[in-house]
């Protein structure tokens, strides 16, 4: 018979070692295994607990990790086609039996509500992990408890790193709330498509670092005045047109949108180069002038050609990049620290 390894009589050094290789999988299981443990699991400082938490409620409910499932979230109706629905069970916050299996490294936790189930376990996560939850991602078809996860997140932590509303059906009213209530300050991907004619019910306003519409439809030229981000991506055919685009170059020209660095917009007009450049200042380049520019991802984007403005403020340059229905604006330095 082999006797059991009695982890905690270990001293604090090698037991840091220990549980460096446990990874957050097995720091959420360790936590789970009595109040010793988890008191242990919530105050060891190591490379298991460097996460990124998210919370996925789309097909899937999940606690994760780099998109990597920590925990499930399921409904107990799913036990129904166990020969026997009884499974063991953890705390996990302010329930005393969940009942749970394991998948793999996941744990797959079941609940009579899982939205209750989800937040109850964003909850036990920020606590073990010491940190707050990095990214909500909300989407499918499934939209009716999205409010009371945005409303819980808020209210927990004040704001969201990243945030992702990906549904399969929008309302106007279901965009008028995320825009009005989420607090984000990294990434706000919206692929959200509202009606034909929606406008937001109040002013559009994003000070953050990243700014992804995938139906900009309803983006107006007032509310590209209101924007200040690093980067902002719109999809699905613009209405916004080169007079626009002319308003919102001078706009950064004199201080506008201090933050950009990456401005690219798929348009339904053709973009007409001359009134977006009218009344302003450029540098022409030929097409034998071959940039590269490495952008938010790390990837190398080859610019030929183009017109390069400058912010007399400051000196720094933009170049505008030609292209019949995409308006491509990138500011130097790029993101690796490159001049033009």
């Amino acid at each position: 018979m082999t006797n059991p390894f009695r982890l905690f009589s270990l001293p604090f050094l090698p037991l840091k070692k220990v549980l460096d290789n446990f990874g957050p999988h097995g720091i959420i299981i360790l936590s789970l295994c009595s109040q010793r443990s988890k008191s242990i699991a919530v105050t060891y400082s190591g490379p298991s607990k460097d996460v990124k938490l998210q919370l996925m409620y789309y097909n899937g409910i999940d606690l994760c990790h780099d998109f990597t499932d920590l925990i499930n979230v399921d409904n107990v109706s799913y036990l129904e086609h166990l020969e026997d629905p009884i499974l063991p069970t953890v705390p996990i916050g302010k329930f005393r039996n969940v009942q749970y299996e394991m998948d793999g490294d996941c744990l797959v936790t079941y609940w009579y509500n899982e939205l209750t189930g989800l937040t109850e376990i964003g909850n036990y996560a920020r606590e073990i992990f010491n940190r707050d939850i990095s990214q909500v991602s909300i989407g499918g078809a499934d939209m009716d408890n999205y409010k009371r996860l945005i409303k819980w997140a808020m209210d927990t932590q004040g704001y969201i790193r990243d945030f992702y509303f990906e549904p399969e059906n929008t309302l106007d009213e279901d965009l008028d709330y995320v825009l009005e209530n989420v607090k984000c300050t990294g990434c706000l991907s919206i692929t959200a498509k509202p009606s034909e004619n929606y406008r937001p019910a109040k002013p559009l306003v994003c000070d953050l670092d990243q700014l992804a519409i995938h139906y900009g439809f309803w983006i107006k030229q007032e509310d590209l005045l209101t924007i200040n981000c690093r980067v902002v991506r719109m999809e699905g055919g613009s209405k916004l047109t080169s007079q626009n685009f002319n308003v919102f170059l001078k706009h950064w020209m004199t201080g506008g949108c201090s933050k950009l660095k990456l401005f690219h917009v798929s348009v339904e007009e053709t973009i007409n180069y001359e009134t977006v450049l009218d009344g302003v200042e450029f540098i022409g380049r030929g097409d034998d002038v071959k940039r590269e520019y490495v952008n938010d991802e790390n990837a190398v984007d080859i610019m030929t050609g183009g017109f390069d403005v400058k912010r007399q403020s400051d000196n720094i340059t933009a170049t505008i990049t030609e292209s019949s229905k995409r308006f491509y604006m990138n500011v130097w330095p790029d993101f690796a620290g490159n001049s033009y």
